[in-house]
């Protein structure tokens, strides 16, 4: 069984999740040991590191060396930003534990060397440091859409441009802009959308891969072309509405992300298309949005 490595945290009691965060990524960067709360260690621990957070932007780290003939201690301190999450900050605590206890002073120390062998003994090299989760940017995303009424209108296909702008840890304001055509015998119809809202978001919810949840204020206008022989017949008009969407955030690079988005949004009331005292077609008073594409952090 791997030597442990005992973790205290003042002040006393965190979240279980966030807890739990810190020392997994604390594991995860060790190859010779494992990251346990000090409450709960069960064994004799091999180091003990000992984690004060000052504020929700500084955290302390000290890390000792448990029962040695000489005292072995090394210490961290970590200053973060506010749109930092907090459960990267966390990580970013456990990754550092991690990168303190594999110093080689921790293992120079360890139990006495067995009987020599003929056979030469690895040596072992301290693990990498794993990279520090990076800070919640702000992004612009480009991505290809389609969608169609719940219970009318005709099947759409589009594009859309987003601006996500982060002002605190889990919160940020975004707008978009996206426009959408579809054709059907002797109509053509095109939406062009603008919204703007709020919207929450977690950066890691697996692994590589974030979450937004939004919820924006929508302003549409619907546009129909009617070909009546050789005669067109053109009709537009402007819908206020509402949008409730989610984001999926996968990670490529630092910069470089892969988006997918799914929206469902209420306008006020559905839009009738008249041509020559005839309703021929109708778009949506509610519906349905799907969309995929890619991003960019900066």
């Amino acid at each position: 069984m791997l030597p442990v490595v005992a973790v205290q945290i003042a002040p006393a009691d965190p979240a279980p999740a966030l807890e739990a965060r810190l020392l997994a990524a604390c594991s995860a960067g060790l190859e010779r040991a494992r990251c346990v709360s000090a409450r709960s260690t069960g064994t004799e621990p091999r180091a003990i590191a000992v984690v004060s957070w000052i504020n929700a932007e500084h955290a302390s780290i000290e890390v000792g060396l448990a029962n040695a003939e000489e005292p072995v201690w090394l210490s961290r301190e970590i200053e973060f930003t506010a749109n930092d999450p907090e459960v990267e900050r966390w990580r970013a605590v456990g990754f550092t534990i991690a990168l303190l206890v594999d110093d080689p002073r921790f293992w120079s120390q360890a139990a006495p060397p067995a009987e020599p062998v003929d056979t030469p003994v690895p040596v072992l090299l301290p693990a990498p440091q794993p990279p520090l989760p990076r800070a919640v940017a702000a992004q612009v995303e480009l991505r290809a859409l389609t969608g169609a009424g719940l219970v009318s209108g005709p099947w759409r296909w589009g594009g859309e441009l987003r601006l996500v702008v982060p002002f605190s840890s889990l919160f940020f304001v975004t707008g978009s802009a996206s426009y959408a055509l579809a054709h059907e015998t002797g109509l053509d119809m095109r939406w062009f959308d603008a919204s703007l809202g709020l919207g929450l978001f977690d950066s890691a919810l697996f692994a590589d891969i974030g979450a937004r949840l939004r919820l924006e204020v929508l302003a549409e206008n619907v546009a129909a072309s009617v070909q009546r022989g050789t005669l067109t017949d053109q009709r537009n008009a402007w819908v206020p509405g509402v949008s409730l969407g989610g984001d999926l955030l996968w990670h490529l690079s630092e910069a470089w992300l892969l988006s997918a988005r799914a929206d469902a949004f209420w306008l006020d009331g559905s839009t009738p298309i008249v041509s020559a005292g005839q309703r021929i077609a109708t778009s949506a008073g509610a519906g349905v949005t799907l969309g995929v594409g890619a991003g960019y952090a900066f």
